[in-house]
């Protein structure tokens, strides 16, 4: 209960800070200055900290306002571009997937080549045939690949106002993976003209060895009719076996621009002074009559001289080969690096999640 005085009024309704202390039967406690003090500065800094709250909210409210206010193709706005990423992100995925199916393709083309110059390097026709008609293969699916790809993503019409556009209604994560998707189907495009190159520079060189092997046999032929004393007829197949090397030294020359050939010129070069020193003999014996005149002993010297420098024919016709294949090397590496970019593009892709992050 309050104090009276004599009068009957209550003393002390409240304390000097306007806030009696009471204790839960009602009576006053009976507090010292400290404890009033404290009391009043707990009670200030509730009320403070409710005013900043109250500030704080009002504050945040504002800048939720401000950035709703910002327009679609803001870049910190994703959930404006949401569903069109989403709907993006499923065309995407889905030429990722083709993609895959057309980097199936290229690893094969890569197989077709090493095939191919090894056959080359082994005089292995029959092989280079199949490589050739299996690589033809793959650079023709992987042309219509990436055609309906190409068409279906529009990727030939990128640029910077394409990219600008797309802006307009796709996040920026969106349009860099559509960009990686359009680089990746872009690595594919100069196979076919590399692969074609590969094709022509094998079979410029296969020539090269079927023409050795035309001029092998035709030799054969004409040593053989010689022995029988046949000398006009050995004469005769004799021109056929020089028709034959002076072909393979033409596409030498030609070949001799853009790589290393000397093996085979040089081989090509004793080849022909051997024929030549045999034509010489046989024309001496027919000269002759059969005789063996001084004329005939010097040409057969020299036949002997040139023979000892003719090298085993199946051992040069492999180094020739393969100087040959070393010179379709840059085709062949070509090929490789397309197919390692797209490789390491579809492993970016695959990596990366889908949709909007």
């Amino acid at each position: 209960m309050p104090r009276r005085d004599a009068d009957g009024y209550a003393l002390d309704t409240y304390d000097d800070f306007g806030d009696g202390d009471y204790d839960e039967y009602g009576e006053y406690d009976e507090l010292t200055v400290g404890d009033r003090i404290r009391a009043f500065g707990g009670r200030l800094l509730i009320r403070l900290g409710w005013t900043a709250l109250a500030a704080g909210l009002a504050f945040g409210g504002a800048g939720v306002l401000a950035a709703m206010s910002h327009p679609p193709t803001a870049t910190n706005r994703p959930e404006l571009t949401y569903e069109a990423d989403q709907q993006l992100s499923v065309k995407l995925d889905a030429a990722v997937r083709d993609l895959a199916l057309l980097n199936d393709d290229v690893q094969s083309l890569g197989d077709q080549t090493r095939k191919a110059l090894s056959s080359l390097a082994q005089v292995n026709q029959v092989g280079l045939d199949d490589s050739w008609n299996a690589g033809a293969n793959d650079v023709n699916s992987i042309d219509a690949r990436a055609a309906t790809l190409d068409k279906r993503l529009a990727c030939a019409s990128w640029n910077a106002d394409r990219v600008a556009q797309l802006l307009e209604s796709y996040s920026p994560a969106m349009i860099d993976r559509y960009d990686q998707v359009c680089r990746a189907l872009s690595s594919v495009s100069p196979l076919r003209g590399d692969w074609e190159s590969l094709v022509a520079g094998t079979k410029t060189a296969m020539q090269v060895a079927t023409d050795m092997n035309d001029h092998d046999q035709a030799a054969a032929s004409a040593l053989q009719m010689a022995t029988q004393g046949r000398f006009p007829e050995a004469l005769a197949k004799l021109k056929d076996a020089s028709a034959a090397v002076a072909d393979a030294a033409s596409i030498a020359t030609t070949m001799a621009k853009i790589a290393d050939v000397s093996t085979l010129q040089d081989w090509l070069e004793r080849t022909k002074a051997m024929d030549s020193a045999l034509g010489v003999l046989w024309q001496a014996m027919i000269d002759s009559k059969g005789e063996v005149t001084i004329q005939v002993t010097a040409a057969l010297k020299n036949v002997n001289s040139a023979k000892e420098m003719l090298p085993d024919s199946t051992s040069v016709m492999s180094i020739a080969l393969h100087e040959m294949a070393g010179g379709l090397t840059s085709d062949g590496i070509a090929i490789e690096t397309a197919k390692g970019h797209l490789a390491s593009a579809l492993a970016d892709l695959v990596g990366t999640t889908a949709g909007v992050q």
